[in-house]
């Protein structure tokens, strides 16, 4: 296969399934990277199963063996997306992992160049969507692509906004230094807030019933974003946002009408203890006023700590207005990704953009 020309035995290929070995894989690969500092396990079997059952064809998922062994790994999920008046057939691309002693053999670069092919050749989509961490082995490999004139357009500094809601349980499993201690207490972000809703408010699980309100809720980010997801049916809608012990969905109802909407996945933290975090993740709460915002935020804390959840992660994504986040307790966190798109479709121009509304992956 091209590209491999000094990796004799290697096979580019559909992922074959082997959960558990891609598991052990990619935490060598981030451990050696990231050290003991705590990252999120992306690569946890029942992650990828869900994210398996968002895009069927097997084409979407790939992977590198030399012989049974799992070398690299690389997930594009479909989806539509909304720009500029437009629909644009897209992937998003994430998950890029690869075994430490091929870090320097050109492995990931043949992998991404057979994702391209695809997505070109085979599926024919506009564009990819991939966030990059300032620093990590795969921003370099980017920078390497673009450098050889790839149509590769940056889009988005994204920041982290976190709330702790177990401080204890999060300074050991991450290594907080005291003054990362005092700061978060000095913030407010330790302790839990009052959860009681206005009188009429309800925060409930979600309904199947629900999704045809919780379809229009999130299709009306088309055309008040520079990007936005589309969703294009419930039945897309229902495999994203129920998938039990992955993917959870609470829905805002006022006079038994749907009026909000918060969907958040749960994410193993892998530090010096594994420890549960949720990450928000489609989330509209426009219907609501101010007060309420809060109030149901404070609400939705109070039901993840119950839930044995240490901390809640979100991103300045810029889609929805984040001021009540810290009424709630967020604060910025010391971490960004840049997203940027692989453009296929040539006619197809795009540049920096404020309002993303897009799960970070």
């Amino acid at each position: 296969m091209s590209g491999l020309n000094d990796l004799r035995g290697v096979t580019i290929e559909p992922f074959r399934g082997d959960l558990e070995a891609l598991e052990k894989m990619a935490h060598h690969s981030w451990r050696d990277e990231y050290g003991i500092s705590s990252f999120p396990n992306l690569y946890r079997p029942e992650f990828v199963r869900y994210l398996m059952r968002l895009a069927p064809d097997s084409r979407h998922f790939i992977a590198a063996y030399r012989g049974q062994e799992i070398l690299a790994f690389l997930a594009n999920i479909p989806r539509t997306f909304a720009c500029r008046g437009q629909n644009l057939r897209g992937i998003l691309s994430c998950l890029l992992v690869s075994r430490l002693e091929y870090a320097r053999k050109g492995l990931a670069q043949a992998i991404i160049k057979e994702a391209v092919r695809i997505n070109q050749e085979i599926t024919r989509y506009d564009l990819a969507l991939l966030y990059l961490e300032s620093g990590h082995r795969s921003s370099e490999l980017i920078e390497k692509f673009k450098r050889e004139g790839q149509p590769l357009r940056f889009l988005k500094r994204m920041y982290v906004l976190g709330r702790v809601l177990d401080l204890e349980r999060v300074a050991y499993s991450e290594s907080l230094k005291n003054w990362e201690k005092l700061a978060i207490k000095v913030w407010g972000a330790h302790r839990l807030p009052a959860g009681q809703l206005p009188e009429g408010l309800g925060l409930e699980e979600l309904n199947t019933a629900d999704l045809p309100e919780a379809l229009g809720l999130l299709n009306s980010y088309a055309g008040q974003t520079d990007l936005a997801r589309v969703w294009t049916g419930l039945e897309e809608l229902n495999k994203e946002i129920l998938y039990p012990g992955v993917s959870m969905t609470l829905t805002v109802k006022k006079e038994r009408r749907l009026v909000g909407l918060i969907n958040y996945l749960e994410h193993e933290h892998l530090g010096k203890r594994v420890e549960r975090w949720a990450w928000l993740n489609h989330l509209h709460l426009d219907l609501l006023t101010s007060t309420e915002k809060r109030a149901v935020m404070n609400c939705l804390l109070n039901y993840l700590a119950a839930r044995e959840m240490v901390g809640v992660i979100e991103w300045n994504k810029g889609y929805y207005s984040q001021g009540f986040l810290y009424r709630s307790g967020f604060f910025p966190y010391f971490r960004s990704v840049n997203l940027y798109a692989w453009v296929f479709n040539q006619v197809l121009h795009l540049d920096k953009m404020k309002r993303i509304y897009e799960v970070q992956i």
